[in-house]
């Protein structure tokens, strides 16, 4: 599964009305049952407001979290997800949410997790478009899931 920003700040941060939920996905992703992909751009994004508060701790745990678990995959920008995420984008989706989106589909994921609604009408433009390839075969977006249709209200 691939994981947008927004879950691994929610997961981090404890955030009340979705603790319960995230628990148990990393529950699922720490016994090995359920991969987890994670962008290099996301570990960025999440250490950048421990280092706008000059908070370490926070740093720490991002670091733990992302590079001291072996079920959870950081995955480096690369060519192919840049061109995947091209497609994203021209689309509009926002760069770092094309990358996060394009890591997905390079890595053949099954879903991506996020919370954020601005995918919606980009990503409906983009579920139009002919499979994307990559080398010799065809790649497909991973299912969407929007944590908060999960949540209860």
């Amino acid at each position: 599964m691939n994981l947008d920003t927004n879950i691994l700040i929610y997961y981090l941060e404890d955030e009340p009305s979705r603790s319960g939920l995230l628990a148990g996905l990393f529950r699922l992703v720490f016994g090995g049952s359920l991969r987890a992909v994670v962008s290099a751009i996301v570990q960025m994004e999440l250490l950048v407001k421990a280092i706008e508060t000059n908070d370490p701790n926070r740093a720490q745990r991002v670091i733990e979290l992302t590079d001291m678990h072996p079920q959870v995959e950081v995955v480096d920008v690369t060519r192919a997800i840049v061109m995947q995420a091209a497609f994203a984008r021209a689309e509009g989706f926002e760069v770092a949410d094309a990358l996060v989106l394009a890591t997905g589909v390079v890595g053949e994921c099954d879903a991506t997790l996020t919370n954020d609604s601005r995918w919606r009408r980009p990503l409906a433009k983009l579920t139009r478009r002919p499979p994307m390839a990559h080398g010799d075969k065809y790649l497909r977006l991973p299912r969407m899931l929007y944590l908060d249709e999960f949540v209860d209200s």
